[in-house]
């Protein structure tokens, strides 16, 4: 991974992982009008998890497991080629724990900034659970941006009325 110390280094990578939520699109949004405006190349990653539970999947369900993230990132990338043709979009499909095969590929890649969703859970559960992106931001050696989902965001707008 590139090792931005937070000075004035150009942006020339930014990874946008995603598993299709609603957050994951937030942060791909966010992560495109980054690229936009610093000419980066924009990096899809979708990592299957099959390290949660082992004896849960068997070789045909991580195939086809693979297979729906496979396609998931190509929907994605062509999504954002259509959108935005000047733009270089990159996609991949890992396997392993989320947030180790997410900042691995960073590393690979030279990342140089790392664009996540945060979804609007919140409280106990994310206190005792953790979370991808609260493990990101604690691990990753360069910066992360992590944008709310959208239902976060109303929540907070209609709390606040």
């Amino acid at each position: 991974m590139s090792q931005n110390d937070g000075s004035d280094a150009p942006i020339r990578s930014i990874l946008a992982p995603t598993d299709g939520s609603d957050a994951a699109e937030a942060a791909l949004e966010r992560a495109l009008r980054f690229a936009e405006l610093e000419g980066a190349t924009v990096h899809v990653l979708s990592v299957v998890d099959t390290t949660a539970n082992p004896m849960r999947f068997g070789v045909a369900e991580v195939a086809d497991l693979d297979r729906a993230r496979t396609k998931l990132v190509d929907d994605v990338v062509d999504a954002c080629g259509d959108r935005t043709p000047e733009l270089e979009v990159r996609g991949a499909v890992r396997r392993g724990r989320p947030a180790a095969a997410i900042l691995e590929y960073a590393e690979e890649q030279a990342i140089d900034l790392l664009v996540v969703g945060r979804t609007g859970r919140g409280g106990v559960a994310e206190a005792l659970l953790g979370s991808t992106a609260d493990r990101l931001v604690r691990r990753a050696p360069i910066p992360v941006v992590v944008v709310p989902d959208a239902a976060s965001v109303d929540d907070r707008s209609r709390g606040s009325e």
